[in-house]
């Protein structure tokens, strides 16, 4: 099968997979603050830090590899 698409991603996937993530982030804040006892502040805290440790190892191999020799 040679398909033009097959390597491209749609609107749609990119518009479910933002409602999919604020939808698990939304759960994730309730399950935080209610069930767990948490602030408001103490759950932006952690997901701040969350972010960084996930984000972080992405950025590093983006900066090791450049731009023009992604993998």
């Amino acid at each position: 099968m040679d398909c033009e698409t097959d390597g491209k991603i749609d609107f749609g996937s990119i518009a479910v997979a933002i409602c999919v993530a604020a939808y698990t982030a939304i759960m994730l804040a309730y399950l935080a603050q209610h069930d767990l006892g948490l602030t408001a502040a103490q759950t932006r805290h952690f997901s701040m830090v969350a972010a960084l440790f996930l984000a972080l190892p992405i950025a590093l191999d983006f900066l090791r590899t450049g731009p023009g020799n992604a993998r």
